[in-house]
C-alpha cells in the first residue's frame, strides 16, 4: 500500500500539524453514560437493493459504527443515538415516501444518505414541509448548494466542481499529450453535473499546465439502470477521443466496463477517469481492470495515524471482512459525527437549533477536520483520488498512486440560489 510520510500528508491537506478543531470530541473510549432520555434519533435514506446498493449498504456500516463508537462514549448531552434505516432504491418517487415516514411515524428529523442527486433534490425540495434537516453523503449535482439550496439543507463530502477539476488537474499533469476528450455519462442530473465541470477543468488546467488547448466532444449520453451498453461502447470507439470521463455507477459501471473489453476500448482510451466507483468496478474485473484514476470519499492509506480513520477502518474490517471498504463508510460516519457535534452544541435535536449549529461547524473526521460552509452548507474537505489497476494477486487490484488534494483549493465561491458560473 503507498504512503505518504506525515509531514508531506500535512502540507498536502494544508493544514499544520498542530491544527485542532472545535466540535464533537473523539468518539471513542467508555465514559459513562451522564443521564438517561430519550435516543436522538436519525434517519438514514439510501440505496440498501438494486444496482446503487453497492454504494448505499456501505453508508449503512459506517453510519452504524459512528453511532456505536459515540454510544460507547457516553452518547450526546447523556443520550444515546438510534438509527433507523430506510431503503430508497435509488428512486425519487420511494425516497420521498420513506422520507415522510421516518420524519412523521419515527420521529427522524435529522436525515442524512442519498446515494443518487435525483432523490437527493427530491427530499430537499420537501425539507420545509417536514420541519427536517438532510445531510447527503454522496449526491453530487451541484445545484443541491447553489439553484435548488434549501437552507435545511448541508452536504458532507466534496462536490462535483472540487473533485473533477482535481481530477482534470492530474489529467493535464500525467495525460498532457491526450488532447482530444469526451464522456460516457448517465443522462441524468449526477451525470450532467460531473461532465460540465471536468469539461470545465480541462479547459482551466491543460492550457496552463500541458500547455495546449484540449479538444472536446460531447459527451454519450447513457442510460440509467441498464443492462446492455454495447451500442454506447460502439459510439465511444468511433468517438475521435482518446481521454474519457466515466461517471455511471454502481451496477451500471461494472456493467459497462465489462461489456468494453472485448470492444478494444481499453487499447483506444489512452486515459480513463472513473468519478466515484472506487474499488467497486476493480473488485468485479480484477486482473482485467485497466489502469485509471477514480475519484474516492475516502481512502483509508492516505490517512494512517488519524485515530478516527484508523478505528474506522479497522471496525470496518471486523464487520464486513472487507480489507477495502468504500469510501461510502467515512462519509456516512461523518455525517453522524457532524449531527452529534451540532446536537451537543444546540442542546437539541430540534430542527431549527441543529441547522444552526451545523452552520459553520468544524468537526474531525476520519480524513482530518473538515468545516461546514456558514453561506452554502458546502463541507471543505479533502479531495481524494487514487489510480487503481488490476493484478493478479488478491484482492484482484491494487492502488498505484494517491492524492489529497486540499478542497480549499478546489472548492467553487458560495453562491446559493444561484446556478454555478463556468
Amino acid at each position: 500500500m503507498p504512503n505518504m510520510k506525515r509531514r508531506e500528508f500535512i502540507k498536502t491537506l494544508g493544514i499544520g500539524a498542530g491544527a485542532a478543531a472545535g466540535g464533537l470530541a473523539l468518539p471513542f473510549g467508555g465514559a459513562a453514560w451522564a443521564s438517561e432520555g430519550e435516543p436522538y434519533r436519525l434517519g438514514l435514506l439510501t440505496a440498501l437493493s438494486g444496482p446503487a446498493s453497492t454504494l448505499g449498504r456501505p453508508m449503512q456500516v459506517g453510519a452504524e459504527i459512528a453511532i456505536e463508537q459515540i454510544n460507547a462514549n457516553g452518547g450526546v448531552n447523556g443520550r444515546k443515538l438510534e438509527l433507523i434505516a430506510r431503503d430508497t432504491r435509488a428512486n425519487p418517487s420511494d425516497a420521498t415516501v420513506v422520507a415522510r415516514e421516518l420524519v412523521q411515524d419515527e420521529g427522524c428529523n435529522l436525515l442524512f444518505g442519498c446515494v443518487s442527486s435525483a432523490v437527493a433534490l427530491a427530499i430537499s425540495a420537501m425539507l420545509d414541509r417536514l420541519d427536517a434537516a438532510l445531510i447527503t453523503t454522496a449526491a453530487h449535482t451541484m445545484r443541491l448548494t447553489k439553484e435548488d439550496f434549501n437552507q435545511n439543507y448541508f452536504r458532507i463530502t466534496d462536490n462535483p466542481y472540487m473533485r473533477q477539476r482535481a481530477l482534470a488537474r492530474i489529467m493535464a499533469e500525467e495525460y498532457g499529450d491526450v488532447t482530444q476528450w469526451s464522456g460516457l455519462i448517465p443522462d441524468h442530473e449526477y451525470g450532467r453535473s460531473t461532465w460540465q465541470t471536468f469539461s470545465a477543468g480541462l479547459r482551466e488546467f491543460y492550457p496552463e499546465v500541458a500547455g495546449r488547448d484540449p479538444q472536446i466532444s460531447d459527451p454519450i449520453l447513457t442510460e440509467f439502470g441498464g443492462a446492455d451498453y454495447r451500442s454506447y461502447i460502439a459510439t465511444a470507439m468511433r468517438n475521435p477521443a482518446e481521454g474519457f470521463l466515466v461517471s455511471l455507477y454502481g451496477g451500471d459501471a461494472v456493467t459497462m466496463f465489462q461489456q468494453a473489453r472485448p470492444y478494444g476500448f481499453y487499447d483506444k482510451a489512452r486515459a480513463i477517469v472513473d468519478t466515484a466507483n472506487e474499488f467497486i468496478v476493480a473488485r468485479a474485473m480484477k486482473e482485467n481492470f485497466p489502469e485509471m484514476w477514480v475519484g474516492s470519499h475516502w481512502y483509508f492509506g492516505a490517512f494512517e495515524g488519524n485515530e478516527i480513520n484508523d478505528r474506522l477502518y479497522k471496525r470496518a474490517v471486523e464487520r464486513t471482512g472487507d480489507d477495502w471498504p468504500m469510501g461510502f463508510v467515512s462519509e456516512a460516519h461523518s455525517a453522524v459525527l457532524a449531527y452529534a457535534a451540532a446536537i451537543e452544541k444546540a442542546g437539541t435535536n430540534e430542527t431549527g437549533a441543529v441547522v444552526r449549529a451545523l452552520e459553520g461547524l468544524t468537526f474531525e473526521t476520519a480524513t482530518g477536520p473538515r468545516t461546514i460552509r456558514a453561506e452554502d452548507h458546502q463541507t471543505i474537505k479533502p479531495v481524494i483520488l487514487y489510480k487503481l489497476r488490476g493484478a493478479e494477486a488478491e484482492p484482484g487490484f491494487e492502488v498505484v498512486e494517491y492524492r489529497v488534494v486540499d478542497g480549499a483549493e478546489m472548492i467553487d465561491p458560495p453562491t446559493p440560489g444561484q446556478a454555478l458560473e463556468i
